[in-house]
């Protein structure tokens, strides 16, 4: 008890002088002018949002201490409960369920305390659910599983997206609120074809009568049964969904501008949003936790939209099935930080209350960061990315390696949406960058294709991977690799992931691709997926693919020099005034899985030996710090966010070790006056030459940001 009372004083006193000292460093700063970015109050600004998931019995709250709360979390955007499943407030409407515990009109008490104190109110609707009273009155409305039968869960019967209540019923709940209460925003929940309740239990493709007559009338097929991307008729659903999920969502969209043009709508599609809506949460299962989450979902919307904001919440609670207890406060630290340190609003959801919540460890940690945040608001102000390379998003675990590779090597980068590629909304041409990363980008249409084939053949680099250009916009196998840039032959066969599979590394391949990081290994583990294809014209081929090998008994465990095909496992081509580098297979999956140093020397050498991509930032420091590099649009300032990983250890999620005196060296935009730490509240001494900064950054706790102050 002597040692966790110390300790607790330790946390406190580090606490308060922090602030202490943080204070008298922003007061130094008042000068500053970031600009605005446009003329909305949501786009790129400093966006501290808290949602409050109210339940039924919140109805009966102490409303002084749910705005205290709020305002101990320096949040200035709520996102609280208006109707859908539960109205709360006294709703006109036949079909809109009241809530039952509400005795006056909860959200228009909460909106008028919120609003007097200058907070932001997003009001919360579902209608993928009606109460299972209304339900069996319009049974038109509801989904029907593929065993005929509707779902019920706690007395919320699952709509459907082209039945009545989503299609008609909720542009009248919609009129009645908006008429009634001074919103600034809308948020959905659960938007389009909801397939699982919330035990995880799938009921698979909804087999109501008004799908099977919409997707018959739309394709003259017969709605499918199964979820099977193998099957052609599937493909079509799949389109079919999205196309109709994105319809009604833009219809909706539409008449809330139309009643009400200033409100903004925020929801999980990226159809007809202001703010695009994802979560980083923690689950149920053996994985661990994602730790760039929250990096890969704002970066994600951040460099594919230049009018779109990401607003991607921390889920409060450890998982879907226990909503009352809250995940590591050290994961959720990481991923609130993430949203922080890339320019993103800070996102923290819970279920009730902050005010009523029984595990309350992570309340302390989320209101410092809020309080950083707000002191510091104007480093968060009309801020842009600093980076030369574009991660194009493609399948999940390659992706999701590519991510982990780039943090872990501190290489500057965006990440597109694959829509947003030569689309007059995307924030920046991609001929602003250097490098284009497509991880398994499998799904092109022609037109996508030609844009990233005449991006290299005027002068881009890119590195490919996987199975980049081998299906049609939805999804179709073309059987072809399709970017000419690669410098492969159209026509390849695929060998199909076995146990025991490698890539022989030859003597002339080490040469060619850096002899110091291939020097103490021959063989590369292949454990995946593999387009056995042939180079054509100029291009070279390294690394062999060799397949199968035996691993049994150990007296069999060898292979012979006839088994080691000619198939490359790494292409280079010079196309045009480009380079283009293909691994034809998973690279970034097969890091994500063992995080193999093999993987990594050969990600390395593919970037830096043969697209001789040159960073704007080198730096020592651990591959457990992830770096972002931020500016300023109005030339005002610029940053770099350092974030500490390090305390993970299996499925324990501890306290940061800090990480001692990592060397940074990057070019500023402008001459620098002056470098400041702004988490220690220190000032830092550098060195210029020839155009570049270097400093020693001492200590990184949690997180630490180096700000540039200009001459």
């Amino acid at each position: 008890m002597e040692v966790l009372k110390k300790t607790m004083l330790f946390a406190t006193g580090f606490l308060t002088f922090f602030l202490t000292i943080h204070a008298k460093t922003y007061a130094q700063l008042p000068a500053l002018d970031p600009g605005r970015y446009d003329t909305t109050w949501w786009n790129r600004t400093p966006i501290r949002l808290i949602q409050t998931n109210l339940r039924e019995i919140d109805a009966l709250m102490d409303v002084d201490a749910y705005i205290k709360s709020i305002e101990d979390a320096s949040a200035n955007v709520v996102l609280l409960n208006v109707g859908g499943i539960v109205a709360n407030y006294p709703t006109k409407l036949p079909f809109h369920y009241k809530n039952t515990y509400m005795k006056g009109d909860l959200v228009g008490e909460l909106l008028k305390r919120l609003h007097a104190r200058g907070i932001k109110v997003l009001g919360r609707f579902d209608v993928s659910k009606i109460n299972e009273s209304l339900a069996a009155k319009k049974p038109e409305w509801l989904y029907v599983g593929t065993d005929g039968k509707n779902v019920n869960y706690n007395g919320q019967v699952h709509t459907c997206v082209n039945g009545g209540y989503q299609q008609q019923y909720t542009f009248d709940i919609l009129k009645e609120t908006i008429e009634s209460y001074d919103l600034d925003g809308i948020f959905f929940n659960m938007p389009g074809y909801t397939t699982s309740d919330y035990s995880g239990v799938y009921h698979g493709i909804c087999q109501c009568d008004n799908c099977k007559k919409r997707f018959l009338d739309s394709t003259g097929t017969t709605l499918p049964v199964k979820e099977d991307m193998n099957d052609p008729v599937f493909r079509k659903y799949n389109a079919f969904r999205k196309t109709t999920s994105e319809e009604l969502f833009k219809k909706v969209g539409d008449a809330i501008k139309k009643q009400n043009p200033k409100l903004i709508i925020c929801t999980y599609t990226d159809a007809g949003v202001d703010l695009t809506r994802s979560e980083s949460s923690s689950w149920l299962t053996s994985d661990y936790e994602w730790n760039y989450f929250s990096t890969d979902h704002v970066k994600r919307v951040l460099g594919s939209y230049k009018d779109r904001t990401p607003s991607n919440l921390l889920q409060y609670f450890l998982a879907i099935g226990y909503r009352h207890i809250a995940t590591s406060p050290n994961i959720s630290r990481t991923w609130v930080l993430e949203n922080m340190l890339n320019g993103a609003p800070l996102d923290v959801y819970v279920i009730g209350t902050l005010a009523n919540q029984e595990d309350r460890r992570f309340i302390p940690v989320m209101n410092d960061i809020y309080r950083f945040h707000k002191t510091n608001e104007k480093l968060f102000a009309n801020i842009q990315q600093v980076s030369k390379v574009g991660l194009i998003r493609g399948s999940g675990e390659e992706y999701k390696g590519m991510i982990k590779l780039l943090s872990e090597e501190h290489i500057m980068y965006d990440v597109i949406e694959p829509a947003s590629v030569g689309n007059a909304r995307a924030p920046r041409k991609l001929a602003d960058y250097d490098a284009l990363i497509l991880g398994d980008v499998s799904t092109m249409d022609d037109k996508f294709i030609s844009t990233v084939d005449d991006y290299v053949k005027n002068g881009g680099k890119i590195l490919a991977t996987g199975f980049t250009s081998t299906k049609d916009a939805i999804g179709n196998p073309t059987h072809q690799i399709r970017l000419l840039s690669l410098g492969t032959e159209a026509g390849f066969h695929v060998f199909k992931k076995a146990k025991s599979t490698y890539l022989k590394v030859s003597e002339s391949d080490k040469a060619a691709l850096g002899a110091k990081n291939f020097a103490d290994f021959d063989l590369m583990m292949m454990y995946g997926d593999f387009l056995k294809c042939r180079t054509k014209g100029n291009a070279k081929g390294y690394l062999k693919l060799l397949p199968e090998t035996m691993f049994g008994p150990p007296e069999k465990s060898y292979y012979t020099s006839s088994e080691i095909t000619d198939f490359p496992g790494l292409v280079s081509n010079d196309f045009g005034k480009g380079r283009a580098v293909f691994i034809p297979w998973q690279i970034g999956a097969q890091y994500h899985f063992k995080g193999h140093y093999a993987h990594k020397a050969l990600f390395v050498s593919a970037v830096k030996d043969l697209l001789k991509l040159e960073g704007t930032l080198v730096t020592d420091a651990s591959p457990l710090i992830e770096m972002t590099h931020l500016a300023n649009r109005n030339g005002a300032f610029e940053w770099i966010g350092m974030l500490n990983h390090s305390g993970q250890i299996g499925a324990s999620l501890l306290e940061p070790v800090a990480i001692q005196n990592t060397t940074i060296r990057f070019q500023p935009a402008k001459p620098v006056k002056e470098l400041r730490l702004m988490r220690s509240g220190k000032s830092v001494k550098f060195r210029k030459a020839n155009g570049w900064i270097e400093c020693v950054v001492p200590e990184v706790r949690d997180f630490e940001m180096l700000v540039c102050l200009y001459e």
